[in-house]
């Protein structure tokens, strides 16, 4: 009888043992954490790479245009305000003005549009101002009524670069609307690009 008092005496033991282990080991194991730091520090550029701004044929510092167009530099890119009408296409040229500080590549990471699909295509150029009829960039937005999205192609690619020299370029527009124009062929379309002043890669922006 003693001896059976002492197996299960040493069996509890052990099994007691067992589960003090098991509480150790989940409270020792159950967490492991590693802890870095990181600073970032952040101050402005002196100069920003790209500057836009009104070119020569557009308001609001051409009057006579700008009835027609208005091209306005912002502190993020530009804005653009046309008009359209029922012809093929319209053709404005020398609206914009680019002053590239930083050499790079330019490309377009997206196009959106809200409103009515006013515009069937639109192709950017962007010009030398010593040779403006020669564009560098040749930048193409095609709208596709049966997918009802934008796709656009860079010097014939659509994941295509441009490169950009220092130095001050002009910017055309050349817009085809969808027709027939109407009173409410209103529409406002965003186009994001990038700029690499490193590599003439086109580098996806999240």
């Amino acid at each position: 009888m003693r001896n059976i008092m002492l197996n299960i005496r040493n069996k509890r033991l052990a099994i007691l043992t067992l589960i003090a282990l098991a509480a150790v080991a989940t409270i020792a194991l159950a967490d492991v954490i590693f802890v870095y730091t990181g600073t970032v520090n952040v101050k402005p550029m002196s100069t920003s790479p790209l500057v836009f701004a009104t070119g020569p044929n557009a308001g609001p510092t051409n009057t006579a245009a700008e009835p027609f167009i208005n091209f306005t530099g912002t502190n993020s890119g530009f804005t653009v305000s046309l008009v359209i009408t029922n012809s093929s296409a319209v053709y404005y040229y020398e609206a914009g003005q680019l002053t590239v500080n930083t050499a790079g590549y330019l490309y377009v990471t997206g196009v959106s549009s809200s409103g009515t699909a006013a515009v069937s295509s639109m192709t950017i150029y962007i010009a030398p101002q010593a040779s403006p009829n020669n564009p560098t960039c040749t930048i193409v937005l095609t709208y596709s009524t049966t997918s009802s999205s934008w796709t656009w192609t860079v010097n014939g690619a659509s994941t295509g670069t441009c490169s950009l020299g220092s130095g001050t370029y002009y910017i055309h527009l050349y817009v085809s609307p969808n027709l027939p124009v109407t009173s409410s062929s209103t529409e406002s379309i965003t186009v994001n690009f990038g700029y690499n002043t490193v590599s003439g890669t086109a580098i996806p922006i999240p």
